[in-house]
């Protein structure tokens, strides 16, 4: 029996602070959401990235589970007392919870994919609590300070709830392309006509982070269109604007496009495009004023006899949190840029541009703003810019097959082998990488505002296309190589994941190999071997690790038999003990029998490695005073297949990079988006109008003259036609004759090399090397010269 009565009162006490505890969590959860929001706009590194990664997706889980089980048992709770009412109650706190921080408004791209039904969860939601408001608070006899402040939060929460859904629906695809038609060109040129004398600064001098937003603001519009619809609008004026931030410097250019993508994650990921409108903003000022009237109405005029302690001080707790953090969000909303780009719109509200931006009060509210923000405070240096968290942070992912097939076993990693978790633990190390050196960043941007800025500049000469950045990636600059070049010979994979596994390996066999004195003496001879180096770790990293960035087939088991080939090299490896491990399995390569087609593997798969020596050994027999242009050469082939991997990418892919930090790749496609070579189905951008207009021309006066010669011609080829019919069966009869004859003279001679029945004995005669031999070397070479790939000469 007292076993019995034990276990009563545990379950009684369960039933009392269940929802007590669920609504706490609730609380903790939208909390730890709103602190742990900004990790994914840059990617932290590390092991602090996994943890704080994974609270942030318990959080939000949680936050969105836990509330709508506290509502459910609130609906089915039969207990009308007076202690459940304040209970009741909190049921409106829970709708902010669901309503979510304004800086979070999906985890996941999927999120967005499902607002429809998000919009119809949120109204059965809303209507869920509304029913425990009247049924607990309304019936239950709670007072008209109860009633009046239970409203007032209803209201608000139902609000930011119904928000949210807004926002994961304006954020859809499907909805963002509809949405992005409607800014028209006259909102734009009202826009950018603010911005024109940043531009011009930015063409000689470095563009602070807040300029270079105030630009990208403008140039939002451009990144919008090319997640929904790559197609560019030919008949919009918007292009040529957009063309102008080429004219930047390399600093500046990279600053705006980072800055352009900040705020493409702001629309995709936030609640931004719903929170910076006229409703957006009239809720944030009302919200504030309507929660500090709810807290005095409890306070002092709601009759707290027969309620306990605790439930009081939660009640409390509740309503001074939700205070300050309306509060906190109507400071961000207003010192946030998206404001100064909404009042530079807004035609209708020119008063209020005055009086607001020309004044300079929002810079100084933008500014106290700032300085409230206790994320930029650092111990051991200075203050973070305002911006600053809105950067790219250069890191990019690398792997190199070289190293990789020689890995260091460590206690960590043999430990999560045999847990069986060696995929994820390579991943996450290789995910982390490293931060771009400067130098690099600015050969790698430069060379791809060239290729691009050559798209519909009407220069003289042979110049990149449309064409050429869409469908080659890298036959076009070995076919402009350099004069001093000309002789060696190249060649590309079929599928480009294919041409990935083969340059990567070429290449780092030929930086290892090759003169390094002749290297490290040029300043820009070492920045391109760099650039290289590192760009093709980054290609590397995403076929072996991230493969949904990259176009064309995925060859996942191509990449693990090359590896495996990999490993088998350096199983029978040099004996130098002073030679790095790259450096034995290069040293391998180069050093194997060139005639040896599969290298000594015993398997077809081989000629993946085979190629990428067979390109590295034609790299290193050019002169070392040609070393610049070669190396000028390997650099902008990588920085092709740069070109080709980002525009060629989907879309999706892009958006769901956005929320893991950023990646290079989608950078390059929105600065790619800018130079507008996609205008598909119409005049490409990479034609001038003249040359069109006189292919026009010509092609019709072409025609007529062969027109008329087509029938003149014609006219003698009829007549010999029955003649021919006549004589052919007679000169068939003896054409049979002689080449029946000649293959029984030639039979033999031309069977020996292919017929291995045939006695060695046969081959030494005369007439044999001199047919057989001179087809034979070309076969041979070209089979085993490139196994697998095709050369360009």
């Amino acid at each position: 029996m007292e076993e019995a009565g034990w276990v009563n009162r545990m379950g009684q006490l369960l039933n009392v602070w269940e929802i007590r505890a669920a609504v706490v969590s609730s609380f903790v959860a939208h909390i730890l959401l709103i602190l742990l929001a900004g990790i994914r706009r840059r990617r932290a590194s590390g092991a602090r990235v996994l943890i704080l990664w994974a609270r942030q997706w318990v959080a939000y889980q949680f936050s969105s589970w836990v509330a709508p089980y506290a509502l459910s048992n609130l609906s089915l709770c039969g207990d009308t007392s007076r202690r459940q009412q304040l209970v009741a109650f909190w049921a409106t706190f829970l709708l902010h919870h669901l309503g979510g921080p304004d800086n979070i408004s999906a985890l996941s791209r999927e999120d967005n994919e499902l607002s429809r039904r998000e919009l119809l969860t949120a109204v059965s939601r809303i209507g869920g609590a509304s029913y425990v408001l009247y049924k607990h608070v309304y019936l239950g006899g709670g007072g008209k300070a109860l009633i009046r402040a239970s409203i007032i939060i209803f209201v608000l929460g139902a609000a930011k709830y119904v928000e949210r859904a807004m926002a994961l629906w304006r954020a859809d695809f499907r909805n963002l392309r509809s949405s992005s038609k409607k800014k028209q060109a006259t909102r734009f040129f009202t826009v950018c006509a603010g911005s024109e004398s940043l531009i011009r600064m930015g063409i000689d001098y470095e563009m602070d982070d807040e300029d270079a937003l105030m630009v990208a603001h403008d140039m939002l519009p451009f990144c919008m269109r090319a997640m929904a619809d790559s197609s560019v609008d030919t008949e919009s004026p918007d292009l040529v604007t957009s063309r102008k931030i080429f004219t930047l410097r390399w600093e500046n250019m990279c600053n705006v496009v980072e800055m352009e993508l900040s705020l493409m994650y702001d629309v995709l990921y936030t609640k931004a495009t719903v929170v910076h409108t006229s409703t957006g903003y009239g809720i944030r000022v009302a919200s504030p004023l309507a929660i500090g009237a709810a807290t005095v109405l409890f306070g002092w005029y709601y009759n707290k006899e027969g309620q306990s302690i605790a439930d009081v001080i939660i009640t409390y707790s509740l309503l001074l949190a939700t205070l300050l953090l309306d509060t906190r969000w109507l400071l961000r909303a207003l010192g946030s840029t998206w404001t100064h780009a909404f009042l530079q719109a807004s035609r209708p509200r020119r008063w209020l541009h005055h009086a607001v931006l020309c004044s300079g009060r929002w810079r100084r509210l933008r500014y106290f703003v700032v300085s409230l923000d206790l994320g930029r405070l650092r111990l051991t240096a200075c203050p973070r810019r305002p911006s600053s968290y809105r950067r790219w942070s250069g890191k990019v992912g690398k792997y190199n097959l070289l190293q990789e097939c020689t890995p260091k076993t460590s206690a960590c990693g043999i430990t999560v082998k045999k847990i069986g978790l060696e995929d994820v633990w390579k991943k996450y190390q290789h995910s982390k990488g490293s931060k771009l050196s400067q130098d690099v960043k600015q050969v790698v941007f430069t060379r791809v505002s060239e290729v691009l800025t050559e798209t519909y500049e009407k220069a003289k000469g042979v110049r990149y296309t449309m064409k050429d950045i869409t469908t080659s990636w890298g036959q076009v600059t070995v076919k402009r190589r350099h004069e001093k070049l000309e002789k060696i010979r190249l060649a590309f994979g079929h599928e480009f994941q294919e041409d990935i596994l083969v340059w990567h390996i070429a290449t780092q066999v030929f930086l290892i190999r090759s003169h390094q004195s002749q290297i490290s003496h040029d300043k820009n001879v070492a920045t391109h071997a760099k650039a290289s180096k590192e760009l093709s770790e980054y290609l590397m990293f995403l076929v072996a690790m991230r493969p949904s960035m990259l176009p064309g087939l995925p060859l996942r088991s191509l990449y693990e038999e090359t590896l495996k080939c990999l490993q088998e090299v350096d199983t029978g490896g040099s004996n130098s003990s002073s030679a790095t491990r790259e450096e034995k399995v290069a040293e391998i390569l180069v050093n194997r029998k060139k005639y040896d087609y599969n290298l000594g593997f015993g398997r077809d798969i081989a000629g993946i490695v085979y190629d990428g020596a067979n390109i590295a050994i034609e790299l290193l027999t050019v002169d070392e005073l040609k070393m610049p242009e070669l190396l000028e050469l390997v650099f902008n082939v990588w920085v092709d297949k740069l070109l080709y991997a980002a525009t060629k990418c989907s879309p999706e892919s892009h958006a769901k990079q956005l929320s893991r930090g950023g990646d290079l790749t989608t950078i390059v496609w929105i600065m790619a988006q800018h130079a507008g070579p996609f205008r598909i189905g119409h005049w490409g951008p990479d034609a001038d109008d003249g040359d069109e207009m006189q292919q026009e021309k010509t092609k019709p006066e072409e025609k007529k003259p062969e027109e008329k010669k087509k029938p003149e011609e014609k006219k003698p080829e009829k007549k010999p036609e029955p003649k021919k019919k006549e004589k052919k069966p007679e000169p068939r009869e003896e054409e049979k004759k002689p080449e029946e004859k000649k293959p029984d003279e030639k039979m033999e001679p031309k069977a020996y090399p292919w017929v291995p029945d045939r006695p060695p004995a046969a081959l030494p005669t005369p007439p044999m090397p001199e047919d057989t031999e001179p087809p034979k070397p070309p076969r041979r070479d070209r089979r085993r010269k490139y196994a697998t790939l095709y050369p360009v000469d």
